[in-house]
């Protein structure tokens, strides 16, 4: 009968501990979405920005993405894995290319912010090529 409680009680929590890592793996993948969804839509708003000759549109359209990397990085520093689409064994790749993503952002911020048409268009196409770049490697 111990034997029986035994195998029945690790069953029970290793599965628990298998559904709290695949929870916790969806949760890390859904802020991460949440993010190229926010960057999509602030990216967009800052072509027409650009078309139209409007750099103080630019910096409300990154209010969101701006919130959702910090709660990227807190979930990072309480220990929550970021599970990439693929190669996932390039992850410092990954970590390295994101940074120098968000650092190249601020550029484009700063650059909006002091109305610089010509340094908006240049950091806007670097980083647009950056997405393209990542996305090859990470993205399905």
């Amino acid at each position: 009968m111990r034997s029986l409680f035994l195998s029945v009680f690790f069953v029970a929590a290793f599965s628990a501990v298998g559904i709290a890592a695949g929870v916790e793996q969806q949760g890390s993948r859904d802020l991460i979405q949440k993010e190229m969804i926010a960057l999509d839509s602030a990216f967009k708003v800052t072509v027409d920005a650009i078309v139209l000759n409007e750099p103080g549109r630019i910096l409300p359209a990154f209010e969101e993405t701006n919130e959702l990397r910090v709660q990227v990085e807190r979930a990072v520093k309480g220990g929550t894995k970021i599970v990439l689409p693929k190669n996932q064994k390039r992850f410092r790749e990954f970590v390295r290319l994101d940074n120098k993503f968000h650092r190249d952002l601020e550029l484009l911020l700063k650059a909006a912010g002091k109305k610089n048409v010509a340094a908006v268009q240049r950091q806007t196409h670097r980083l647009l090529d950056a997405c393209v770049r990542c996305h090859r490697i990470f993205r399905k």
